[in-house]
């Protein structure tokens, strides 16, 4: 690499960098979960740089449209920190419509860590929609399991 795409490379890296960080400052502004990029930036690599305890990024895809993506719990991990709902997993347009409750969503993929939705709004939507889910069910198993300790507990007083 010559000195000029060496330095094109840093300027283009502290750019994105530049992008994110307002993106994530204007997510803490909002007490929101989502990190909302106007413009598609090389987010992967420079989220866990920013600190952010986001769960989603949504970016304009490179075919028209908006991308939900979950974020990963460390740089180079393949899991999420909040997926996409089970019930929306390999759902597309209608079924995934009425699954959401968002009109304008498209596709999400099976392994839910990404969904599309044609506008930036209808994106936005989902990212709310699987946060609220996501979050209703963490409460819905912790209650289950408070309740089955519960009944252990009782059991073992009536040994």
């Amino acid at each position: 690499m010559s000195n000029q795409q060496s330095s094109q490379a840093l300027a283009n890296q502290a750019m994105w960098r530049r992008v994110l960080l307002e993106a994530e400052d204007a997510r803490r502004e909002r007490c929101g979960h989502t990190i909302v990029l106007e413009k598609y930036v090389p987010w992967r690599e420079n989220i866990s740089l920013l600190g952010s305890d986001a769960y989603y990024v949504i970016y304009p895809a490179s075919g028209g449209g908006w991308v939900l993506k979950c974020l990963p719990p460390e740089a180079r991990s393949l899991k999420q920190r909040v997926p996409l709902p089970s019930s929306w997993g390999g759902l597309r347009d209608e079924a995934l419509e009425q699954a959401s409750g968002v009109s304008d969503a498209t596709f999400c993929h099976a392994a839910r860590y990404i969904a599309v939705a044609t506008s930036k709004g209808a994106a936005i939507k989902l990212a709310e929609e699987a946060y609220k889910q996501q979050m209703w069910d963490e409460k819905v198993e912790a209650v289950r399991a408070l309740r089955a300790g519960f009944e252990r507990s009782l059991e073992d007083q009536a040994d």
